[in-house]
């Protein structure tokens, strides 16, 4: 009987047991070889903008993941300080007014770490545990952490 009671408690208390989720982080990320050593959140909310921002006197190019809602819904509410809808707005505005470039977009976190490669003045975010899973790409600055 007792076997059974300790079976018993051990699959109570298994099944109280709630998952406890890693902690997420959306990080600021660039090329291994990038000049690139540090941004400002006013420096990367102007790069997304299309605003020129230079380093060493040439400008910053803006890489954006386009399959993944959630990281983007965070990356606007906590760096660019926007809804989509306000932000897509804005870029229209400034492209159509000014002739400023979009960020380019890309489909999968491999596709947006090519593209860093490619260009060392190239920034873009992704989920950190993405970004770890590359050699060649470097972390510049965690925008963003779940609690």
């Amino acid at each position: 009987m007792k076997p059974v009671l300790t079976l018993l408690l051990f699959v109570v208390l298994l099944l109280s047991i709630r998952a406890i989720p890693a902690e997420q982080e959306v990080v600021l990320v660039v090329a291994h070889n990038s000049p690139i050593v540090e941004l400002s959140a006013l420096d990367i909310r102007k790069v997304y903008l299309g605003v020129s921002v230079t380093v060493d006197g040439h400008s910053i190019r803006s890489y954006r993941l386009n399959n993944d809602q959630r990281l983007n819904q965070i990356f606007m509410q906590s760096v660019i300080a926007m809804s989509e809808k306000s932000y897509e707005r804005r870029l229209l505005s400034l492209t159509l007014k000014y002739g400023r470039p979009r960020p380019t977009e890309v489909d999968s976190p491999v596709m947006l770490m090519e593209f860093l490669k490619r260009n060392p003045l190239g920034i873009g975010y992704m989920w950190k545990s993405d970004a770890e899973k590359d050699a060649e790409i470097r972390i510049v600055k965690v925008l963003w952490q779940s609690r």
